[in-house]
């Protein structure tokens, strides 16, 4: 069997690929057309001067899992092998690939991968896809580089992973799992990304029924595959949580974790997706989001409660679709499912943050305004809050020439956990230019919020605070007078994706 390959202009590209499949999956009329219509859907959300790679047969490694596991072992002939699309910026041929390789020009150029499995109708499969191949990009978004081969060429793919559900080995939830999996495992060293029979197997101690065909998964399930996946999970439902629950979501993601979303109409559809990023901040917007008046009339516009639209992956529809956190199924066409609203979210943690974004943001608020060194009676300020590595946060510091040197003395030579919270003073004015004037830096492996435990550095409002654990019961806060000068915030939690031209 000999591999087929074509390069075609998006624009002119469904014909062809339809015409691939048809022969390749064997497809009748009505398949043929429910193909087309799903990938048309797909390529119109891509800019039109792409160019597109067309492979096939090709073996992808996900829909193989479930060929093995389950559609094989069905009567019925089921195809084992998948088209696949990589697309590129600029224009490209068979030579491209063949001689004297400019790899670094099909690395500059190459914008991802989308499979085509021959599950009908739910035929994308697994992907991961450049956002700088969208029309239409401006957010900002957790991301991950997974290497690929294109053609015989080593070529690394950035974006965030997606598929669709086929209905059978995996339904929204599993995907969910998937996509969780498949990022982190990609991301960082501590996991690895699994495959659909391996989830299956995860949740077997959790089932009392057949696993396949997949009738879908309880938030609990979900929670509990990802732990025994190697996460520290915690699950925040709307009704505990209330009117703080919306701006709990809105911290994990600033703090750069893809959150697993449930949504719910209390009508007969329950759905899984996930939350990745969210739309960068207007000038606009921070002046009209109303403050939160505390204690001794201090006010503070949160970075959580500024209402924009939040970047969602969602298996019924194209990657990197956006959403008010509100209205997260507004993008869909039935009314029944624009009535969804999210009733739970899960966070993978990792398994040493033990202290939690609720508890850590309000011990900073109450830190800010009956502490020892609260803010003047009647002070606003804007603040932002959100997860970090100490190793990330550190280069940060060591790299900011505008952030002034005794200050990054002092952050750089402490003795940090892991992970930390970081609390960000700013103004309506000052944040609009991305600039910040105070900073807090907790512990995020302390759990106990008495006596301020879990804080280890502040300054603001011209003072530098210590915090020194006296014994179990008491923490030394000390403060000395500080001349402290506007620094640039911190942003490597989320990857910028602009309008501007690739």
């Amino acid at each position: 069997m000999f591999i087929e390959t074509q390069v075609l202009p998006i624009h002119s590209c469904v014909e062809p690929i339809t015409d691939l499949a048809e022969r390749f999956f064997e497809l009748n009329a009505e398949q043929c057309d429910d193909f087309r219509r799903v990938l048309q859907s797909h390529i119109n959300r891509l800019n039109d001067s792409l160019y597109v790679f067309v492979e096939g047969p090709y073996v992808d490694r996900v829909y193989r899992d479930s060929y093995y596991h389950y559609f094989s072992t069905k009567l019925g002939s089921y195809p084992k092998h998948c088209l696949r699309l990589s697309f590129f910026s600029t224009k490209i041929d068979g030579g491209s690939f063949r001689g004297s390789v400019d790899k670094n020009s099909l690395q500059k150029h190459y914008l991802g991968f989308v499979v085509l499995r021959p599950t009908i109708p739910q035929v994308i499969g697994r992907s991961v896809l450049s956002p700088h191949a969208l029309k239409n990009r401006n957010l900002n978004i957790c991301v991950t580089d997974v290497p690929v081969t294109v053609n015989a060429i080593k070529l690394t793919a950035t974006g965030f992973p997606h598929s669709s559900q086929d209905t059978e080995t995996i339904t929204c939830a599993e995907t969910t799992v998937w996509a969780l999996m498949e990022y982190f495992g990609h991301r960082y060293a501590n996991y690895r990304p699994v495959l659909p029979s391996e989830i299956i197997s995860v949740l077997r101690s959790q089932s009392y029924e057949r696993q396949w065909p997949s009738k879908g998964l309880a938030v609990d399930q979900i929670s509990f595959a990802l732990r025994e996946l190697g996460f520290a999970t915690r699950i925040y439902s709307k009704q505990a949580h209330g009117s703080d629950f919306y701006e709990l979501l809105s911290c994990y993601v600033e703090s750069g974790i893809p959150i697993a979303v449930t949504i719910d109409n209390h009508d007969g559809i329950a759905h899984a997706l996930l939350c990745i990023g969210r739309e960068p901040i207007n000038a606009s917007q921070v002046p009209t989001t109303p403050p939160r008046v505390l204690g001794r009339s201090i006010r503070i516009v949160d970075n959580d409660r500024i209402a924009r639209n939040f970047v969602f992956i969602d298996d019924n529809m194209p990657a990197y679709v956006k959403a008010d956190l509100t209205l997260p199924a507004a993008n869909y066409p039935n009314e029944d499912w624009q009535r969804c609203e999210i009733d739970y979210f899960i966070v993978p943690l990792y398994g040493k943050v033990y202290l939690e974004a609720f508890e850590a943001k309000r011990l900073v608020e109450n830190f800010l305004v009956v502490g020892p060194y609260p803010l003047p009676e009647g002070y606003e300020l804007f603040l932002r809050f959100y997860l970090t590595s100490s190793r990330s946060y550190k280069e940060y510091v060591a790299t900011q020439a505008g952030m002034q040197s005794e200050l990054q003395t002092l952050i750089l030579g402490m003795a940090l956990p892991k992970f930390i919270w970081v609390a960000e003073l700013s103004t309506n004015e000052l944040i609009e230019h991305s600039q910040a004037n105070g900073v807090i830096i907790l512990d995020a492996t302390e759990a106990n919020v008495l006596y301020y435990k879990p804080m280890v550095f502040a300054a603001y409002q011209n003072k530098l605070f210590t915090f020194a654990e006296e014994n179990t019961n008491a923490t030394r806060i000390q403060a000395i007078n500080f001349e402290l000068t506007t620094f640039s915030i911190y942003e490597n939690n989320l990857k910028p994706f602009s309008d501007q031209p690739y």
